[in-house]
């Protein structure tokens, strides 16, 4: 496997002590709280191409051409509050995705049977969700992590989605090149193009118009959506691991590899010049406010209210 072996901000993601902290968590986890992660979810794919997660998707209709915007919606709002809202939200939200997903089961259109809380379909989505965010921070950043780096990346993760676990011997494995190795027996043994796939992939080349847009933007909707297309493709795509890329369908090439690298170095020079306050994503940066005031409140508190000893 191709595996992954600056900005002052304040975390706003579930805290660890800071004056312990990884700088680069702290660099991570901007990425992972900005509007930018949304450009490389075709990385994500890779969650369809396993047979039982795609059996599941299809007899739920899930990606349907007229529900693609709204599970985008539902699932980057669900994100936003497992990943950053307050300690009560976030374990609200975890609860409540461990809970529907336990009526998610049966037999596709495969033949598969499928359950949504079988530890590989589970741990599955939530590895990859880890990957195309390093993958896409590491893309913008320009550059790779080290190994310790990595394993912090990934002990922070876990960490996060340390209710989304299931429990025993079905948690996700603790070390991170386990964890390559575990993705690159995936991608040999496990993964596939199916019709999911297909689906998904003729989606985000060519988007259709979602319907919160009026008619009358039908036609420059048909003008840039193959643009917008390409481009998700090309940076969803250029961070995936070249197994799965190959089963999209998609020919990569040398133009495409230079159109990512392109591209990643405009996002990435656009990235660190803008204040986190524009690259936040709404949530985040709520947070983000909310702490830095807690922060200037707890400045202006005494150190000590024993009586103070006057001099003599």
């Amino acid at each position: 496997m191709t595996c992954p072996v600056s900005h002052q901000s304040t975390s706003v993601l579930p805290s660890v002590d800071r004056a312990a902290r990884n700088p680069v968590l702290e660099q991570f986890e901007r990425f992972s709280g900005s509007v930018f992660v949304a450009l490389f979810a075709g990385a994500l794919f890779d969650q369809t191409m396993l047979p039982e997660v795609s059996a599941a998707l299809e007899d739920t209709g899930r990606f349907r051409k007229t529900e693609a915007f709204g599970r985008a919606i539902r699932s980057a709002a669900s994100e936003q509050l497992a990943f950053a809202g307050d300690d009560t939200d976030r374990r609200a939200e975890m609860d409540r995705l461990k809970r529907l997903h336990r009526d998610v089961k049966g037999v596709g259109y495969n033949g598969v049977r499928y359950s949504a809380l079988n530890p590989q379909s589970w741990n599955w989505i939530m590895i990859s969700t880890f990957f195309m965010h390093l993958r896409g921070y590491e893309a913008m950043i320009g550059e790779r992590l080290s190994d310790a780096d990595h394993q912090a990346v990934w002990d922070r993760y876990r960490e996060m989605v340390e209710q989304l676990q299931l429990p025993g011997r079905s948690r996700l494995v603790e070390s991170y090149p386990e964890l390559c190795a575990y993705y690159d027996r995936m991608v040999s043994e496990k993964l596939e193009s199916n019709v999911t796939l297909e689906n998904v992939v003729g989606l985000l080349r060519r988007p259709p118009r979602p319907d919160f847009l009026p008619r009358v933007t039908a036609p420059a909707w048909e003008l840039a959506a193959p643009v917008a297309g390409h481009v998700a493709a090309v940076l969803g795509f250029g961070i995936m691991h070249p197994g799965v890329r190959s089963l999209t369908g998609m020919r990569w090439t040398a133009r495409h590899d230079f159109e990512f690298a392109a591209l990643t170095k405009v996002l990435g020079l656009t990235y660190r010049l803008l204040p986190s306050v524009v690259t936040d994503t709404p949530l985040v940066r709520n947070r983000r406010r909310y702490a830095k005031l807690v922060e200037r409140y707890q400045a202006v508190g005494l150190s000590s209210f024993a009586p103070e000893k006057l001099s003599s």
